[in-house]
């Protein structure tokens, strides 16, 4: 989406409706007919954006694994594109804008992460339906995807995020995703035997 690369290049404050419309080769009232607002604008790039995480997450084989596999396979999906450059990007820009326009922060909350985390509650919920083991029923409590989706986004994350490293390498993807399960299977179930 156009209006994405120039929210990145401009932030939020300094993009308008005008210079949208100039950039794409429209007009502003062809513009209003799509997008009522700039917020409205915005809401779309995160949706656009969140679309890759959820595409990646609903691919997640749910059935065909044991619930630790699919657990890691999840962490997997989800790490691999919250460090990926366009959603580095546009979480960096939220988190400059939210102060001075909460709007942007309010859209990338519900476009963004409360989109994601329902994906995350859907697996948690049907491994929960099809595992016997005690205690497995626990992980379609309330607030169990949000922890799992924090584990996912402490350590690495955080470090490209505030650019100490550029990307993290699929090994070390695979051994964060193993260690999220691990943690987040003694946190909820502390029973069951857990990947370290």
């Amino acid at each position: 989406m156009v209006a994405g690369q120039i929210f990145l290049r401009h932030g939020y404050a300094d993009t308008s409706m005008d210079c949208i419309a100039a950039e794409v080769g429209g007009s502003k009232t062809t513009l209003y007919r799509y997008f009522p607002s700039k917020a409205a604008l915005f809401a779309a790039y995160v949706e656009e954006v969140g679309t890759l995480v959820c595409s990646a997450l609903a691919a997640v084989d749910v059935e065909g694994k044991d619930p630790e596999a699919v657990l890691e396979d999840t962490a997997q999906a989800y790490l691999n594109l919250i460090v990926a450059p366009s959603a580095l990007a546009v979480t960096r820009l939220v988190m400059a804008e939210t102060g001075r326009f909460p709007d942007v922060g309010r859209i990338f909350f519900e476009h963004g992460l409360r989109r994601t985390e329902r994906q995350i509650a859907a697996i948690l919920r049907r491994l929960a339906e099809r595992t016997d083991a005690p205690g497995w029923e626990y992980l379609a409590s309330p607030g169990a995807a949000a922890h799992f989706r924090a584990l996912c986004e402490a350590g690495p994350h955080e470090g490209c995020l505030w650019g100490l490293s550029e990307t993290i390498p699929p090994e070390e993807v695979f051994r964060v995703a193993r260690q999220v399960v691990g943690y987040f299977l003694r946190g909820w179930l502390g029973n069951v035997s857990c990947a370290s």
